[in-house]
């Protein structure tokens, strides 16, 4: 902590002190006097509703320039879509080799984005690692990291390494192209120490459901995406049909995950979660001033965390394989689920399945609630190091990197989605957008964990949450304080 001491005093930087996660607050107006709201062209007339339709982000002012500068970006064990070293005839990484050099270009600077070589799962302990020993030698080659949620980058954010995004110009965090449930899920008070945008294609990590069109079709069942559009698409239905789904396929009176069929399937640690998320239920609220208090409601959480079990407890209509991956991914491409959880960008790997799929988001607890579908602890986030050189270059640069990924990058990864086989149905198309705008984090840690509720069939919410309840508390007064340290 010396060497970050002596940092921070070289820098002049005040961070406050943040907790597990990012503290956030609100980006109402750009920095360096540009605004957000409504502009004028040359005529005095208003200009676009449509944001997007510029030819580059409206948030910068024309001729900003940073010529001869470098702008430096490390990948850890996630961002990967970020990179692109040259064209392939890879849409997406053509499309974003195209968007690094047109930004590039815009602002007269040389893009250096590096792949640090990490294992996506092994590697994320090495890349945190590097990233605190590049800060804490004052190493200011990187103007910016992609990441992880979790596995020490929440520890780095207590200990001061990164810069509040509502210092940095250029952006503003409500503009569409800006991932809404980091600061919606992931922040408190006043401050944002970590972000994402459409560069870094978050998207891919976002849970959704693919169903198997010839199941439908066989029971006579309608598909649901009108539901879906008329917001409609809700638990009762879901439920309904997972129960229609499930068949005794051999008739031995045992369903079993190799020989059935399936209403649900999925990989426990991700479907868990994901329906968990499209309840609404979060263990933390906020207070009006934005910070975190203990969400105590548990007669109702309960009866959420029943419902999830239940699903799973009798054993005849869906499944939640712990034990390994491939048997429930099997079960789905072999035609035997209705229903799986994937993350968007697993939607690629069905090319070579032999039946009609589509794509839809989480249903909806109950009408009354928006839809919401989980973003993973895996999506790539961008946290911008106290080190940073330039952070007017850097915040111009994230700014039209996001801006113009909304622009292209997402609209080809929407494509890329839908090219796979028997996916180019214009429902499912439609589907993807309400799927990355109604994405969410789940905060845990104050809550007992839904899995092995699921594995054990048995709900013991209240009485998990009764015993650790004064854990949860200490433990949230002690963020609470930190939050609120200058």
């Amino acid at each position: 902590m010396k060497k970050l001491a002596l940092i921070l005093a070289a820098l002049l930087v005040s961070v406050p002190t943040v907790a597990l996660f990012a503290s956030c607050g609100d980006s109402d107006t750009n920095k360096e006097g540009t605004e957000n709201s409504t502009e004028t062209n040359e005529g005095n007339e208003e200009t676009p509703t449509d944001r997007l339709s510029y030819a580059f982000s409206p948030n910068i002012p024309e001729g900003t320039k940073f010529d001869g500068e470098t702008f430096s970006l490390l990948i850890g064990s996630v961002g990967n879509y970020i990179y692109a070293e040259e064209e392939t005839s890879d849409l997406l990484n053509d499309a974003a080799y195209r968007r690094n050099n047109l930004v590039g270009e815009h602002f007269g600077v040389e893009m250096n984005i590096v792949k640090g070589g990490y294992n996506e799962s092994e590697g994320q302990g090495q890349a945190t690692a590097q990233f605190r020993s590049l800060i804490e030698a004052n190493d200011d080659t990187y103007h910016a990291f992609t990441h992880v949620q979790h596995t020490g980058m929440p520890q780095m954010i207590l200990e001061k390494y990164f810069v509040d995004w509502n210092t940095i110009p250029y952006i503003n965090l409500e503009d569409e192209w800006w991932h809404q449930g980091v600061r919606d899920e992931l922040c408190f008070g006043d401050k944002v120490y970590v972000m994402t945008g459409d560069y870094a294609v978050y998207i891919d990590r976002i849970d959704c459901l693919v169903f198997n069109k010839d199941i439908f079709d066989d029971l006579g069942l309608e598909y649901p995406y009108q539901d879906v559009l008329d917001g409609t698409w809700t638990w009762d239905k879901f439920e309904e049909l997972v129960q229609k789904g499930a068949r005794d396929l051999n008739g031995d009176g045992s369903m079993t995950l190799e020989d059935d069929q399936w209403g649900l399937t999925g990989w426990i640690y991700e479907l868990a979660y994901a329906l968990l998320v499209s309840s609404g239920y979060s263990p933390l609220e906020k207070d009006a001033d934005n910070m975190p208090i203990l969400n105590e409601n548990i007669d109702e959480t309960h009866e959420i965390y029943d419902r999830i079990v239940n699903l799973f407890a009798n054993g005849q209509y869906a499944w939640a394989e712990s034990k390994g991956y491939s048997t429930q991914m099997s079960a789905f491409t072999e035609g035997r689920a209705m229903f799986k959880d994937l993350f968007l960008g697993g939607i690629t790997g069905l090319k070579d399945v032999e039946f009609d799929f589509g794509i839809l988001p989480y249903p909806k607890w109950n009408e009354d609630m928006p839809y919401m579908n989980r973003s993973a602890n895996m999506s790539p986030l961008t946290y911008i190091p106290v080190t940073n050189s330039n952070i007017a270059m850097t915040g111009a640069v994230l700014e039209e990197m996001a801006f113009q990924s909304a622009k292209e990058v997402t609209p080809v990864y929407f494509d890329t989605v839908l090219t796979v086989k028997s996916t180019r149905d214009v429902e499912s198309e439609s589907m993807l957008p309400i799927i990355k705008d109604n994405a969410r984090f789940l905060y845990d840690g104050y809550a007992p964990s839904i899995i092995g509720m699921v594995q054990n069939k048995s709900n013991t919410f209240a009485s998990s949450y009764a015993s650790n309840l004064s854990t949860y508390q200490d433990s949230l007064e002690e963020m609470r304080e930190l939050l609120l340290e200058e």
